[in-house]
C-alpha cells in the first residue's frame, strides 16, 4: 500500500515535468512591460521625429524663400508693367492705344471700391494681407483637387504678384507671395493698396488702370460711375478679352457682370432692387465707348488679341497673371511677312477688291505650326464694329476635299491616286449634284478630278467611306465640326453649317506638307516673367493620318498649280501644293496652299452684313484673287527657296501614279524598286529588270 503510493508520487512527478516540457509559453500582450518598450511608445517616437525634421525642413525651406524674395520697390509697386509681345526677330510689336492714366482712389467713388471687393476679397479690411478662412478653403481643394487648383490670392497678394513675381503655381512663389503681402500691409495703407491694385490692372480695350478703363468703355470718369458699370469693370480683370463688353461674348460679359452684382448683393452694398435693375439691363445700353483715331486701328491689333487668347486657353492664365506685371511673350511672328501680308490686302496692292468685298490670310510654318502673319481682313472696322475676318468662319468650297472625301479614303481604304471614279449624275438626298462645269465626264483617276475640282467623284467617295471615317480623319487634321453640326455629304464639297477660318484651313493644310503631324496653330513661342523665369508653349504635334495619306494628297494637289488645274497660272518655280474653293455665287473664294515651309490660307468673299446685301463677288476676275493673293505671298513673303516635298518609303511610284506599299502584287514592288536603283546608279547591271 505504501509502495503504492510512493508509486503514485512519482509518476506524478514524472507526468508534471513532461507538461512542463512540452508547454508553450504565452506571448506577452502588447503594452506589457519588459522588453525594448511599447510600441505606441516607438510609433510616438518616430512620428515626434518625423514632426520635427518637417518642421526644420519647411522652416529652412521658408527662410530661404523668404531671403531669395524681391524687395518692396515703390516705384514697381505704383506702376503698371505692361504687357510686352515680340516678334521672332526680338522686335517689339506695338500696338497703338495702350495707355494708362493714373486715378487718385479719393476721387474712386465708394461703389467702385465695393464692387472690387465683393468680387475679389471681401474681407480686405480685416486681414493683415492673408485671408487664413479663404486660404483654409484653398488648401482643402488643392489637396481634393491637385496643387494650384484654386487661389486665395487677396488684394494685397494680387499686388504683389503684379509687381514682383511670375504666375507660376509653386509653393516657393506663394510664401514668397504671402511673405511680401504681409509687409506691404505692415508699411502701407488699405487705400493704398487698394490705389495700387485698382491702377495696375489691365481691363482690355487697351486700357491699364480704371480711369483709362472708364473712358474707353463709358466715356465718363470712373467718380461718374454707377453700380452697374462698376460692376461690370470689376468683373473684367480676370479675363479681359472673354468678358469685353465691346469684343468679346456678351453672354459671358452679362454672367460676369452678374456674378459681381450677386457679391456685392452678398455683401450688402447694393440691394435686390438695385441688383435686379441691373441684370435686366443690356450691356449695349452701358457702353458707350471713346471715340478712336485711326491709328488705333493698326493691324497689330490682331497679334495681340491672338496672345491673349492663347495666354489663356493654351497657358492656362488668367487675366490678373498676364496683365500689369510685365510679362514678356516673344511669338512665332514673322513681322517682315506680316506687315507685306496687311498692306497687300488693306491697300489693295495685288488685287483691287470691291469696295463690298472682304479679305483675310494666315501664314504658318508648315513645320511647326506656328503662326507667321495674320490679315484680319481689308476693312475690320474700329471699336463695337471691329470684326476679324481671319477668325469668322467662311464656308470653305472645294478646299474640304482633301480632307472630307479623298484623304480618309486614302488613309482607311488605301486608295491609290489611279483609283478610277465615274463622275455622273449623283443624287443626295434627293437633290442632283452638278459640277462647276457642264454635265459630267465620265471615267477618271481621283487624282484627275482632284485637280479639276469634279464634285460628283468627291461625293461619291464620301458615300463610300462613311460620315463617321471622314468625320474622324477632318477632326484630327484641326478641321472638327461644332456640336450642332450633323455630317453629310455635302460636307466632301464644302456644303457645311459653319466652315472654318483662315488659320484651321492653313494649318490643316500644314499637315499634308509636315508628313501628317497636325500641330494647332499658335503664336507663342515662350512667354518670361518679370522675375527672369520662362515657359515655352506647351503645343506639340499630333499623329493625325499616315505619311502615305500626306504625300499622295500633296502629290495630287501639286497638279492644281499646273496647267489643266483649277490655279493653272500659278507657274512657281519651286515645289508647291495646293487648292482652291468657291461657294455658289462666288461669296466664298478660298486659296489654301502649301510648301515644306510655309502653309498659306487666303479667302475673299462678302458677308451678310456686307454692303452688297449677302452677294457674291461679281465681274469676271473675282474668282481668282484669292489665287494671286496666295501667288504673291509665297513668292514674295519667303527669303529662300523651299526643299522639295519627300516621298516616303511607304508610298510606291508606277508611271505618275502613287500607291500605298503593299498594295500591289510583290513583283510589280520589285521591278519599281529596281527600276528606282537603275536611276539613282546607272552603272548598275539591269538584267534583273526583265525578270
Amino acid at each position: 500500500m505504501e509502495r503504492s503510493r510512493v508509486a503514485r508520487r512519482e509518476e506524478t512527478k514524472t507526468s508534471a515535468k513532461q507538461t512542463n516540457r512540452t508547454k508553450r509559453p504565452k506571448k506577452k500582450k502588447s503594452g506589457g512591460s519588459g522588453g525594448k518598450g511599447p510600441l505606441w511608445k516607438k510609433l510616438l517616437l518616430i512620428a515626434t521625429g518625423l514632426f520635427i525634421l518637417m518642421l526644420i525642413a519647411g522652416g529652412g525651406f521658408a527662410a530661404y524663400a523668404v531671403a531669395t524674395a524681391p524687395e518692396l520697390d515703390e516705384s514697381k509697386l505704383r506702376d503698371a508693367l505692361p504687357l510686352k509681345i515680340y516678334a521672332s526677330n526680338k522686335e517689339e510689336i506695338k500696338k497703338g492705344g495702350t495707355s494708362r492714366e493714373y486715378v487718385s482712389i479719393k476721387e474712386v467713388p465708394d461703389v467702385v471700391k465695393d464692387a472690387f471687393i465683393s468680387i475679389e476679397d471681401r474681407r480686405f479690411y480685416q486681414h493683415n494681407g492673408i485671408d487664413f478662412r479663404r486660404l483654409g478653403g484653398a488648401i482643402i481643394a488643392n489637396i481634393t483637387d491637385g496643387f494650384g487648383s484654386e487661389g486665395a490670392s487677396t488684394i494685397t497678394q494680387q499686388v504683389i504678384k503684379q509687381s514682383f513675381l511670375s504666375s507660376d503655381k509653386t509653393i516657393t512663389r506663394k510664401v514668397q507671395e504671402q511673405w511680401l503681402a504681409i509687409r506691404l500691409e505692415r508699411d502701407y495703407t488699405k487705400e493704398q493698396i487698394l490705389e495700387m491694385y485698382l491702377n495696375k490692372n489691365y481691363y482690355g480695350q487697351e486700357s491699364y488702370g480704371i480711369q483709362t478703363a472708364s473712358k474707353a468703355y463709358f466715356n465718363k470718369t470712373v467718380d461718374k460711375l454707377n453700380y452697374a458699370e462698376a460692376a461690370m469693370l470689376a468683373g473684367l480683370p480676370q479675363r479681359p478679352s472673354a468678358y469685353d463688353p465691346i469684343q468679346g461674348d456678351p453672354k459671358l460679359t452679362k454672367w460676369r457682370q452678374t456674378q459681381v452684382l450677386n457679391a456685392m448683393l452678398t455683401t450688402g452694398v447694393i440691394t435686390e432692387k438695385q441688383r435686379d435693375k441691373a441684370v435686366d439691363q443690356p450691356i449695349s445700353k452701358l457702353i458707350n465707348p471713346v471715340p478712336k483715331s485711326k491709328d488705333d486701328a493698326a493691324y497689330d491689333s490682331v497679334i495681340f488679341d491672338m496672345v491673349s487668347q492663347e495666354l489663356e486657353d493654351v497657358f492656362g492664365l488668367e487675366g490678373k497673371d498676364i496683365y500689369g506685371q510685365g510679362l514678356k511673350v516673344y511669338t512665332s511672328i514673322d513681322k517682315p511677312m506680316h506687315d507685306y501680308m496687311n498692306e497687300a490686302i488693306k491697300k489693295d496692292q495685288v488685287v483691287q477688291l470691291p469696295d463690298y468685298a472682304e479679305a483675310a490670310a494666315t501664314a504658318v510654318n508648315t513645320q511647326t505650326g506656328e503662326i507667321l502673319g495674320i490679315v484680319d481682313g481689308k476693312k475690320p472696322g474700329t471699336g463695337t464694329a471691329r470684326r476679324n475676318f481671319a477668325k469668322e468662319p467662311h464656308q470653305p468650297g472645294s478646299s474640304a476635299k482633301p480632307f472630307f472625301a479623298y484623304g480618309p479614303a486614302i488613309e482607311n481604304e488605301k486608295w491609290s491616286t489611279a483609283k478610277m471614279l465615274t463622275d455622273q449624275e449623283t443624287e443626295v438626298n434627293g437633290k442632283k449634284i452638278g459640277n462647276y462645269y457642264d454635265g459630267y465626264r465620265g471615267t477618271n483617276t481621283i487624282r484627275y478630278w482632284l485637280k479639276i475640282s469634279a464634285n460628283t467623284p468627291a461625293i461619291q467617295t464620301f458615300q463610300q467611306i462613311g460620315g463617321d471615317t471622314v468625320e474622324s480623319f477632318a477632326a484630327k487634321s484641326g478641321l472638327g465640326l461644332e456640336k450642332d453640326e450633323s455630317i453629310s455629304p455635302a460636307y466632301a464639297i464644302g456644303g457645311m453649317k459653319h466652315g472654318f477660318n483662315t488659320t484651321q484651313m492653313a494649318s490643316a493644310y500644314a499637315t499634308l506638307g509636315n508628313g501628317g503631324d497636325y500641330i494647332k496653330p499658335h503664336i507663342i513661342k515662350t512667354i518670361e516673367y518679370s522675375d527672369g523665369s520662362k515657359i515655352k508653349s506647351p503645343v506639340k504635334p499630333k499623329k493625325a493620318m499616315e505619311d502615305y495619306t500626306a504625300y499622295m494628297l500633296t502629290d495630287m494637289l501639286r497638279d492644281v498649280l499646273k496647267p489643266g488645274g483649277t490655279f493653272p497660272s500659278a507657274a512657281l518655280a519651286f515645289d508647291a501644293a495646293g487648292k482652291t474653293g468657291t461657294t455658289n455665287a462666288y461669296k466664298d473664294v478660298w486659296f489654301a496652299g502649301y510648301t515644306s515651309d510655309v502653309s498659306i490660307s487666303v479667302w475673299t468673299g462678302t458677308t451678310k452684313s456686307g454692303n452688297n446685301n449677302g452677294a457674291g463677288l461679281s465681274g469676271p476676275t473675282n474668282s481668282t484673287m484669292a489665287q494671286n493673293i496666295w501667288k504673291d505671298f509665297v513668292t514674295k513673303t519667303r527669303d529662300r527657296t523651299p526643299a522639295p516635298f519627300e516621298q516616303p518609303s511607304s508610298v510606291l511610284s508606277i508611271g505618275k501614279e502613287l500607291y500605298v506599299k503593299g498594295t500591289k502584287e510583290p513583283v510589280v514592288e520589285k521591278r519599281q524598286y529596281q527600276l528606282r536603283l537603275a536611276y539613282k546608279h546607272p552603272t548598275m547591271k539591269t538584267r534583273s529588270l526583265v525578270n
